[in-house]
């Protein structure tokens, strides 16, 4: 009689569906609403997930959330209404989930924002859509396996109704998602689930002796049944599989048996090396879900990079920064911005880069990217100090009759320091009917320069002779033409591969507005009411990105 032999294993992780609930108006990411859990469990089960997560929690929060136009009495109403306990919450669902969930609570007025306060994702579902496909509410529920102790309460989506709390799902779109955002890592949690299950094995393993696992022979001669047989198996599977047995095994019904054999499998070198290549693989796969730009951002060592590893993690981070975690920051500023402009508080948020500014030299031009956080950024100081001697704007008998970004000036002028710290003051540069300040411009990234980031978010205006004054300091050792301890602030303005540059403004006595040269004024204009407007070296203008070798000058 031929032996009946059966191979257990354990079946693979199948995405629950949705559920649909007509009668309810409501729709569950898999039974009971499972999938977050089982994002959950990959999270805190898988070594290198986790890692990853963890990182860009941080790398997207940085020191919080800040704003250009920050000096206003908008931004100080802003700070008391959203708590960065709530804001990190609402940060790690995003990146843990791919969506995230936030109450927007009105003020007693309900015409002002009241606070924002974050909601788990997990317990937070869509209504079905209208004919329009809108999602017209929200329901919450603390545990959806159990809906009969925790009732679900639905509340109005973000914007749709006049009650005094409303919800707001971040949810960037995904093709053939209309109700969920699965994580942008979606692809390798069956690697995360792997390298949970490998971790597991190793111990569980240890423990029951480094057994490789067991073949259970068991007596046949005709007492079981077909049916009998798939009892016992399955009651043995319910008992053994997963990886907390570190096991895999075969039941053979074998005639001629006495007494029911377990066997163990030999262990040898060849499996061992099995497991080794699953956990590598697990994990490069994890990293590839993840886009990671090097594994040394997480303490993973591979035999890639350069040979200099700081270089590396400068380079890896300011593109980890451009590429993968920008986006991310993006999405949660759009969202907040969303519901700040409901309330008629308009704030340019952006989030404050976590690695601070670094001293140190590095000239290698591929290796460094537009205002990043090189080895030698400009002092902060040197932005405080250049800051208080700006002003906001000029006195009133004077008006703004031209802004404008000069490309065609001719000449080099440097003006000595006058040793006056009042901006509205006389600069050399100042006639009778004319005036001229600079003023710092351009777009901040999440890796801009603090000395750049102070600058813009000021937006004050400057003497040329302030500005020159600042070349002076010794802001960026070993930067300067041949190694020199300075350089030209007003030429280079935040060093090599800066995106930032000066904006001359011009104004004019108030007494002269109704002048035809009032509305665009020329050097050739000035000159014909007695006047010159100020020339000087039109790097000023420039960017250094777009200067030769990128405006690096120690090169």
């Amino acid at each position: 009689m031929s032996n009946d032999i059966r191979l257990i294993q354990l079946s693979n992780y199948i995405k629950p569906k949705l559920e649909e609930n007509k009668a309810k108006n409501w729709v569950l990411n898999g039974k009971n609403n499972s999938f977050y859990q089982y994002v959950i469990d990959r999270f805190n089960g898988s070594p290198t997930n986790s890692a990853i997560i963890n990182s860009y929690i941080d790398l997207i929060y940085g020191r919080g959330l800040s704003a250009y136009n920050k000096n206003t009495t908008q931004w100080i109403e802003f700070v008391s209404k959203m708590n960065p306990k709530e804001l990190r919450k609402i940060i790690t669902d995003f990146e843990l989930f791919g969506e995230a969930s936030f109450q927007v609570i009105k003020a007693k007025n309900k015409k002002d924002l009241g606070s924002i306060y974050h909601l788990p994702k997990e317990q937070v579902v869509p209504s079905l859509e209208n004919e329009d496909g809108e999602i017209l509410s929200y329901w919450h529920c603390k545990d959806w396996s159990n809906t009969n102790k925790n009732k679900p309460v639905e509340y109005s989506a973000f914007g749709t109704s006049n009650d005094e709390i409303e919800i707001y799902c971040i949810r960037p779109y995904k093709a053939g998602k209309n109700y969920f955002s699965d994580p942008d890592y979606i692809a390798c949690m069956p690697y995360a689930e792997m390298e949970e299950e490998l971790s597991n094995f190793y111990i569980n393993s240890i423990k029951k002796g480094l057994s490789a696992g067991y073949i259970i022979d068991i007596v046949d001669g005709g007492i079981y049944t077909q049916e009998q047989k798939e009892e016992l198996e399955n009651k043995i599977k319910q008992k053994l599989t997963g990886s907390p047995n570190a096991m895999n095994f075969i039941i053979n019904f074998k005639s001629g048996v006495a007494e029911i054999n377990i066997v163990p499998f030999p262990v040898n070198d060849a499996q061992h090396k099995q497991w080794e290549y699953l956990t590598a693989e697990a994990r490069q796969q994890i990293m590839t879900g993840h886009r990671v730009v090097s594994p040394m951002l997480f303490g993973i060592k591979d035999s890639t990079g350069f040979g200099n590893n700081a270089d590396e993690l400068d380079t890896a981070e300011a593109q980890l920064m451009k590429r993968i975690i920008a986006p991310k920051q993006s999405f949660i500023v759009d969202a907040l911005k969303d519901v700040l402009e409901h309330y008629n508080i308009n704030l340019d948020l952006y989030f404050l880069p976590l690695t601070e500014q670094k001293s140190g030299v590095n000239t290698n031009l591929s290796t460094q990217v537009c205002c990043s956080n090189e080895k030698k950024n400009l002092d902060s100081n040197v932005a405080d100090e250049l800051i208080s001697l700006g002003t906001d704007s000029m006195t009133n008998e004077w008006e703004l009759v031209e802004t404008k970004v000069v490309t065609d000036i001719e000449t080099d002028l440097h003006f000595a320091n006058t040793g006056i710290a009042r901006p509205n003051a006389k600069d050399s540069q100042d006639g009778e009917l004319f005036k001229s300040r600079y003023r710092y411009i351009g777009e901040l990234s999440s890796n801009s320069r603090e000395f750049c980031t102070k600058m813009i978010n000021a937006n004050k205006l400057y003497r040329l002779s302030d500005i020159n004054a600042m070349s002076n300091k010794v802001v960026n050792e070993g930067w300067g033409p041949n190694g020199a301890d300075t350089y030209d602030i007003l030429l280079y303005k935040g060093g090599g591969a800066c995106r930032h540059a000066w904006q001359r403004e011009t104004y004019r006595l108030k007494a002269d507005v109704n002048s035809p040269n009032a509305e665009q004024i020329t050097p050739s204009q000035a000159r014909k009411e007695g006047e010159i407007l100020p020339t000087i070296d039109k790097k000023a203008y420039q960017k250094p990105n777009d200067m030769p070798n990128r405006g690096f000058l120690n090169k």
